[in-house]
């Protein structure tokens, strides 16, 4: 399976808000093509994202098919290594989402899970699939080291 990714995109440090939905990700729906609309998008972002209202986020899509020549210039396929994560399924809207990261670095903190600085989401039912924010549901994975090093 291959991955389609948006690219990194920085918040400059002092923006007032973040986006949820950042803008390449009208390139990225657009490299599905069609009427389609894209399922189980994800998205990793650096830490200081939160903590520092600054940082670096990619969003990418699970695609079945090789990227197509025609995919905007911005998309290009992503290959992640594997990854160790603490994970929790944070149900409803993403207004209280940091509730839901509050509780997995804790869990990690707790455990003695060395962070990597990273955390990703994958949204397994979002805005895209129903305007019901209480059926959303998101995984927040947690990066941390894996434990052989």
């Amino acid at each position: 399976m291959s991955l389609w990714s948006a690219g990194k995109t920085g918040t400059p440090p002092g923006t007032a808000q973040r986006s949820r939905n950042p803008p390449d990700t009208a390139a990225l729906n657009g490299a599905v093509g069609g009427n389609r609309r894209p399922s189980g998008r994800r998205g990793c972002q650096t830490h200081e994202l939160f903590t520092e209202d600054h940082g670096h986020a990619t969003v990418y899509l699970p695609a079945e098919t090789p990227l197509p020549p025609a995919a905007p210039a911005t998309v290009r396929e992503l290959d992640l290594p594997a990854r160790t994560a603490a994970v929790a399924t944070h149900t409803g809207p993403h207004d209280d989402l940091d509730l839901t990261y509050g509780a997995v670095g804790s869990f990690a903190a707790r455990h003695g899970l060395r962070a990597q600085n990273i955390v990703e989401e994958v949204y397994l039912v979002g805005p895209r699939d129903t305007g019901q924010p209480e059926r959303w549901r998101t995984l927040v994975a947690w990066l941390t080291a894996p434990e052989h090093t």
